[in-house]
């Protein structure tokens, strides 16, 4: 399995990949990686690659300056949804799936970060990807953006702060706002990297969000696990679904 890996943040790629990296790797996947800051071009021909993941990162769909680049990334979306080929979003990679599909991504007003309760619609409840799974699961966040739904997408987790966390597209694009592909020392590195060496945020309620997430990680992370290594083992079948 060939996949693309998009990274339109400053994150460092396979370091950052996390858990779902780690799936693809076990099931005998490669990711080929595309970084926005090292200006990589983004692949017109799809041909030799068989999904498309959209990673997190810390930019916004919405940021004027990017517009030509997530108006290049739609027009890959669009490719490999039109050659029925899965793609997978996590955090900006869910919202630049909803604007692909002419969804408004816009600012929430807040941080929503740390382990936040989500539950699941009743869709998706019977899910392909999420069927089995608990009613609500307990996942990493971190995003100050949200979007709304694309048409014709299925809403399948909610949450009470931010309502739209995961929904579906036809049979195979599936994208979600959590980060549940995060370990521990992904989530230090980024609390470091755009929180703690910026000045302009409060650094007593960085300190209290630091020792929130870690705290949750003894508590959620094996959970945690459990639900990205079915979530993405599901959705990596969908490549050997269409195969037949």
């Amino acid at each position: 399995m060939n996949i693309v890996a998009i990274m339109a943040g400053g994150m460092e790629g396979p370091a950052e990949s996390g858990r779902i990296g780690e799936v693809v790797a076990e099931c005998g996947g490669r990711l080929h990686w595309f970084y926005r800051r090292r200006g990589d071009h983004l692949p017109h021909d799809i041909e030799d690659y068989d999904a498309l993941i959209v990673f997190g990162g810390e930019v916004s769909v919405h940021d004027p300056r990017l517009q030509d680049y997530f108006n290049e990334l739609a027009g890959l979306i669009h490719r490999f949804a039109a050659s029925e080929k899965p793609i997978l979003g996590s955090c900006l990679g869910c919202q630049a799936i909803a604007y692909a599909f002419g969804a408004n991504v816009k600012p929430q007003g807040f941080l929503e970060y740390g382990f936040t309760p989500l539950a699941l619609t009743e869709t998706g409840l019977n899910d392909p990807l999420l069927a089995g799974l608990p009613p609500q699961s307990i996942l990493f966040e971190m995003h100050s953006d949200t979007f709304e739904l694309p048409e014709g997408a299925t809403l399948l987790m909610y949450g009470k702060s931010v309502k739209h966390q995961a929904y579906r597209l036809g049979d195979r694009i599936y994208a979600f706002q959590c980060h549940f592909e995060v370990t521990p020392e992904i989530v230090d590195i980024w609390n470091r990297r755009e929180l703690v060496d910026n000045p302009t945020h409060d650094q007593n309620r960085i300190a209290d969000m630091m020792a929130e997430a870690k705290n949750g990680f003894k508590q959620y992370q094996v959970a945690q696990t459990a639900f990205a290594s079915t979530v993405v083992r599901r959705w990596l079948d969908l490549i050997d679904t269409r195969a037949v």
